[in-house]
Parts: structure tokens; sequence; C-alpha cells
């Protein structure tokens, strides 16, 4: 595994070829009904965008969390009070309800999924989980699909990292809700309330008009899925009753390569910055980092196959992402929301002034 690509999988933690099946459907109905949904978590940035579009078309909403993360948030939503941490225990004031769906957040732990659909089993009727595209096996292969080979689980737990722990969590719910279950494997997840911000690098040189460092020839592909566009999904899944695993990868329904993406973005912003393509070759020369020095940058020479996850299976159903400039302008205003507590990723000011020079001069 390439190393940037594991540190960077586990910030996004904290902080694509069409299927030969069409998405299996086990009900619908045609007036919509208001669904009971409990919500673990909630509060921090994918949950926010869950309750969001879950509370935009009717349903009533519950979250369940220790009140610590962002209290300020939903004030006027059921709130019951719990830590998971705490073990199967601290859900026993939600086994006198029975709920539609029960919406998994973000848990880095499947100790915590265990717990969790041990005692919610007998009280939802649906268990949605947020899960990774870290739980495939291969990123040199293009196009991994929901069916590609995942990760093997060590015996061991304590040999686990970030895709294991999805990946082991992914079973656990496959067999105590067996055919009452949606898995979404997210790629990288930009927009409001992003705490990496690992977009918002790039955003903010183009806005600000400076020069960039930009990677490689331009031809690298780039994936990234709107937080609100996760929202949405996993309530269209519920209205739908779409049932398996599907990725959730985007910004667009085709392949976007960084030379059409910064140039979109200069567009959008009337930007007048100028874009240096320095080559591979120079940036490895130069210990230039992807994922970290180069946020979101995968290149094609390591994991080829990182940024060419297929969507298709989730794009079949009808879903479609949100524009692109609507995504760059909540990373913006998120960010100016958020300046005086924002650290950016990626290359210091100083040193990429000195790349471009270097890279000028050859």
């Amino acid at each position: 595994m390439n190393i940037n690509r594991r540190h960077f999988v586990k910030k996004i933690a904290v902080s694509s070829a069409l299927l030969s099946i069409s998405p299996f459907v086990f009900k619908c109905s045609a007036e919509k009904k208001k669904l009971d949904i409990l919500v673990l978590g909630g509060t921090l940035f994918v949950g926010p965008a869950i309750v969001n579009a879950a509370l935009n078309e009717g349903h009533r909403v519950t979250l369940f969390n220790r009140g610590i993360t962002n209290p300020q948030l939903f004030t006027d939503l059921p709130l019951v009070k719990g830590d998971r941490n705490e073990g199967i225990s601290s859900y026993r004031s939600l086994q006198n309800k029975q709920w539609d769906v029960v919406i998994d957040v973000w848990p880095q732990k499947s100790k915590l999924v265990e717990e969790a659909t041990q005692a919610l089993k007998d009280h939802a009727e649906h268990y949605i989980f947020i899960s990774s595209i870290a739980v495939y096996a291969n990123f040199q292969e293009v196009g991994l699909h929901e069916e590609s080979e995942v990760l093997p689980l060590p015996n061991d737990p304590s040999e686990w990292y970030y895709g294991e722990e999805k990946l082991a969590a992914e079973n656990i719910i496959k067999e105590r809700f067996p055919d009452k279950h949606t898995i979404l494997r997210a790629g990288p997840i930009v927009g409001w309330r992003d705490p990496a911000y690992d977009l918002s690098y790039w955003l903010l040189k183009l806005k600000n008009n400076q020069s960039v460092l930009a990677p490689g020839s331009g031809k690298d592909p780039i994936q990234f899925i709107d937080v609100k566009d996760i929202g949405r999904f996993t309530i269209f899944s519920i209205e739908h009753s779409l049932s398996g695993v599907y990725n959730l990868t985007g910004p667009l329904s085709r392949p976007l390569l960084w030379n059409e993406f910064l140039d979109l973005t200069k567009e959008h912003l009337s930007s007048d910055s100028e874009l240096f393509w320095a080559n591979e070759d120079f940036l490895r020369e130069n210990s230039v980092r992807s994922f970290e020095d180069l946020p979101l940058w995968a290149p094609l020479s390591e994991d080829r196959g990182f940024m060419q996850i297929s969507a298709q299976k989730a794009i079949a159903t009808g879903f479609s992402f949100s524009p692109v400039t609507a995504t760059i302008d909540d990373c913006l205003s998120w960010f100016e929301k958020n300046t005086k507590n924002t650290s950016l990723p990626g290359l210091e000011r100083s040193r990429e002034l000195e790349l471009i020079e270097k890279w000028k001069n050859l």
C-alpha cells in the first residue's frame, strides 16, 4: 500500500465499470412514507449532511450521541444521550422503540458496529453504514466496483488498519441484517463542514490568484464526493429501498482530470492564477509527496485505480451529483466561516514558490 495514501485514508476518516445487474429494490411505494430514522452520531461532518437530507424530505430523526460534539446543532431534534465506547449497555435506551432505519455514520472501530448491531438487530427494520473505498484490495485496478476483491482480514484484529476495520464492520452488518442493509463505500469526502480542507488547499490558491504548482501533466484523474451527496444518497437509498453495497465517488458521472478540474475552478472563481504543471519526475526529485504535499493527487504511477473507482451502480439508480461549482462554493464558505481555527494541508507557500521558480528555470 502506498504510504502517503494510507495516511490520507486515515486523515479523511478522522476529519468504475458498470455492474451487469440492476440495483435490487425490495419495496417501493408511490406515496413516500415518513420514516423514523435513528442516526448514530450525526453532529460532526457526514452526520449533519445526512440529518439535513432526512429533514428536507420530511422524515422523523432521532440522534444518539454523547451530546458533546457541536451540541448547538439540531437542538429541536430528539437526542438520546449515550457513549458507544461504553459498550452494548449504552444502547438500552434505544430498545424501547422500533426504528425504520438506523444510520451508522462513521465509527472507525468494528467493535462499535458489532455492539450496535447486536443491540438493535431486533429493533430496526434496516441498517445503513457509511463505509469507505479503503476496503478494496488492489488499487492498481481501474474501475473497482462493488464486487471487486476486498482486503484480507488477518485473524488478529490488532493487525487491522482503517480499511480492515471498515470491512469487518461491513461483514458484521451483512450477518446481522442479511437482507436489510445498505453499505455506502465513499471516496474522499469534501464540502460543508469538511475538517480536512484537502480541496480547499487548491480552491483558496485560485481564489487568491496565486501561482500554483500543479501535479504532473494534468492528466491524472481526481475523484471526490460532496458530503451533501452522501447525505442525499443515504436518504435516497432509504426511500427507494436500495439494499446492498454502493460505491459513492464523484464529482461527475464520468472521469475528471486534474487539468479540467483546475481550469473549471479558475473559470468559476474568475481566477488569474498561473498553473505550473510540474512533471512527476521533478516532483519526486524534490521530495514532493502525493496526498500529503499535493492534497488529493494520486499519480497513475502509484495506485492508478484509487481515483478511478466506479460509481456506476449508484448512478444507475437515477441519482445525480451536485454541481462541482456548488461543492467549490461550499468548501470556500466553510473555510471562511472557520478561518481562525483552520490549518491547511499541503505545501507551505514559501516551499511552493521555491519549487515553481526551480521548475521555471529548468
